[in-house]
């Protein structure tokens, strides 16, 4: 396989971690905790949209439309039921409960759905090949993920750079007792980035599930490369997570590409490389944000 077909690859891979980076990095960079179970709404993600299409019998982008805004308020109950009422208490209760939480939710998943990965049923992907570079391949299904992950910047940036709920965050980012004496109702801002990085890990978990399969680890696998795509861009930074991602996503599929088929898993081994060598040389990441410490 071509390296450009692996770097097509890297693009896809990327896109499914870029939406759930940037999400995990708005909760780091607005809310300044590391979540250690979004990558079970992630999971969630996965599931309430596998749900939707074979039970309900949804088309695809209808399951989106509805396992987003799902997703969304689930991951919004759970952070006013765990984190809001010990938010005060400092980062390190946060992030042991978050861990905690991770661990109910996993095995809770496992209990109710089983531990038996879950395929979508829909219609056969169009796969598209051309004699160029070796002969590249891809399908619709891929260009779709590709097309959604660019709609979900675009709409990200808009938030971010012309809504008043969007600069509220920036400047809630930026210094949040500042913000509060201008006005911000941060308590609010805070219910709306639980909302919107739960969401985006639910898309990441319905486009996860539709490429793949679901199952019980499906965000629990993706949160170390998740993370290390936020800590490669800048931790805090969603511009800088995505890409990150893609940086990511493209390292590992080359790796994978030069690999052996047996080593194929070993690609995820990049994401640790990645993490460990960015904390090392440049622990600002690629956005060059000061890393804020505990």
């Amino acid at each position: 396989m071509g390296i450009a077909q692996n770097v097509i690859f890297g693009l896809i891979t990327g896109s499914y971690i870029a939406i759930a980076a940037v999400g995990f990095t708005l909760i780091y960079g607005l809310i300044n905790m590391i979540n250690f179970a979004y990558g079970e709404y992630i999971t969630i993600g996965g599931y309430v949209g596998f749900v939707l299409a074979s039970v309900a019998d949804l088309q695809i982008p209808l399951v989106i439309v509805l396992a987003v805004p799902l997703t969304a308020v689930i991951g919004w109950t759970l952070s006013r039921a765990f984190f809001t009422p010990i938010r005060e208490t400092g980062p390190i209760p946060l992030l042991l409960t978050s861990i905690g939480l991770g661990l109910i939710l996993r095995n809770g998943v496992r209990m109710v759905a089983g531990a038996k990965r879950r395929f979508f049923e829909f219609q056969q992907a169009t796969v598209f090949q051309f004699d160029v570079l070796g002969g590249l391949q891809f399908n619709t299904s891929s260009l779709s993920v590709f097309a959604v992950a660019v709609a979900v910047f675009v709409l990200v940036h808009v938030l971010l750079t012309r809504t008043r709920t969007g600069i509220a965050m920036r400047a809630m980012g930026d210094d949040e007792t500042l913000a509060e004496v201008a006005g911000i109702d941060t308590s609010t801002i805070r219910s709306r980035v639980w909302l919107l990085a739960s969401g985006l890990a639910g898309l990441a978990g319905v486009l996860l599930g539709v490429q793949n399969s679901v199952g019980p680890f499906l965000g629990y696998d993706q949160l170390l490369v998740v993370l290390a795509a936020a800590v490669l861009g800048g931790a805090g930074s969603a511009y800088g997570a995505i890409v990150g991602a893609y940086i990511l996503g493209i390292a590992m599929a080359l790796t994978v590409g030069i690999l052996p088929t047996w080593a194929s898993e070993f690609g995820t081994t990049v994401a640790f490389v990645v993490l460990i060598g960015v904390l090392l040389v440049r622990p600002e990441g690629i956005a060059g944000k000061e890393v804020r410490r505990a």
